[in-house]
């Protein structure tokens, strides 16, 4: 775990990027500017994202609540979200099937690996619902969706995506103005193709099943006539 200071200057790090976009917004048209490529955390708030202010880890959300991440590359002018559309992606939509124990609470998380320039293809963009205990940190909730690498108490990789790296510095950083939405898988997605697969085994199995019973009832017909004959072979 991160020490008292590490996460600081993380809370720190992220309130001047917060900062210094909000100044570049007022000062006209953005140049060419540096970024970073790394996993961006976000909050669901009245329908919109909204950047974090402090590591996952440093964050305590509450039930109901929809956390984002999104790997990319960002500016300090330009924070990049999930491009999931939100009227599909909700809290209701990820967590439905979802149920949470006395003292739990159900978290919805958006994972969306971002595009294939670095060196592991990304994963399809998914969400998934996490019950934990009330306590849990963000940290805690995204442990319980996906396989997290964190280096210096940041988020390098979920999934194995990226293979490597951490926070890798991008010089004069394009970051697209807007970008369409994509779809991401939700539980109830894959609860209905497993409902399909099984579906289609039962009706394989049905298939087999029926000319077994004929070549059973052929070998029980043929046993019976030759039985028949050789009794009729023996009578004097």
């Amino acid at each position: 775990m991160a020490s008292p200071l590490v996460r600081r200057t993380a809370g720190f790090l992220s309130a001047l990027l917060l900062a210094a976009a909000a100044v570049v917004g007022l000062a006209g048209p953005a140049q060419a500017e540096d970024g970073f490529q790394y996993w961006h955390y976000s909050h669901l708030q009245d329908g919109a994202w909204a950047f974090a202010e402090t590591g996952p880890a440093d964050f305590t959300p509450e039930d109901g609540a929809v956390e984002g991440y999104r790997f990319g590359t960002s500016t300090m002018s330009q924070p990049i979200e999930p491009r999931a559309d939100l009227e599909e992606v909700t809290f209701d939509t990820v967590c439905a099937g979802t149920e949470a124990s006395e003292g739990e609470k159900r978290v919805a998380v958006v994972l969306d690996y971002g595009t294939d320039d670095v060196d592991s293809e990304p994963p399809a963009p998914r969400a998934e619902c996490a019950a934990v205990p009330e306590d849990a940190s963000g940290q805690d909730v995204l442990g319980e969706v996906a396989e997290v690498r964190v280096e210096g108490g940041m988020t390098c990789a979920l999934d194995g995506h990226p293979a490597s790296g951490c926070g890798v510095p991008v010089a004069d950083a394009e970051v697209p103005a807007e970008e369409e939405t994509v779809a991401f898988e939700l539980p109830a997605d894959a609860e209905e193709e497993g409902t399909t697969d099984a579906g289609a085994e039962t009706s394989a199995g049905n298939d087999l099943l029926w000319p077994l019973v004929g070549i059973g009832l052929v070998v029980v017909l043929i046993a019976a006539a030759a039985l028949a004959m050789n009794r009729r072979s023996k009578t004097p």
